[in-house]
């Protein structure tokens, strides 16, 4: 995937939504929901039902869906491991780099 400007991604990273990125209030985050209605509707129905003390993880939760669903580079990836084409390695593999006994990386 070729790089983008950086307006053309929704937040910084596709890893974390800052706090000054994305949705910023509860109408927000539902309209930025909107194009996904099960999703809407989900984060509706927690949020209807949700604790005071649980708002805060659960709006975190949903700016996190959010992302995935709008985020090119987390879209080219699920499009990757829904085709076939993602780069895939085994725990084998990955084991493969470190000492059994230690846990440490193989020099």
């Amino acid at each position: 995937m070729s790089a983008q400007p950086a307006e053309a991604y929704p937040t910084r990273s596709p890893y974390r939504v800052e706090a000054d990125e994305g949705p910023q209030t509860i109408a927000e985050l539902k309209a930025a929901l909107a194009p996904w209605p099960e999703q809407l509707m989900a984060f509706t129905a927690r949020l209807d039902t949700a604790p005071f003390g649980q708002l805060r993880d659960l709006i975190a939760e949903y700016r996190m869906v959010w992302l995935s669903l709008v985020h090119p580079v987390v879209r080219a990836a699920a499009a990757a491991s829904a085709d076939g084409t993602a780069t895939t390695y085994s725990s084998e593999d990955v084991w493969a780099e470190y000492d059994p006994k230690t846990l440490e990386p193989r020099a």
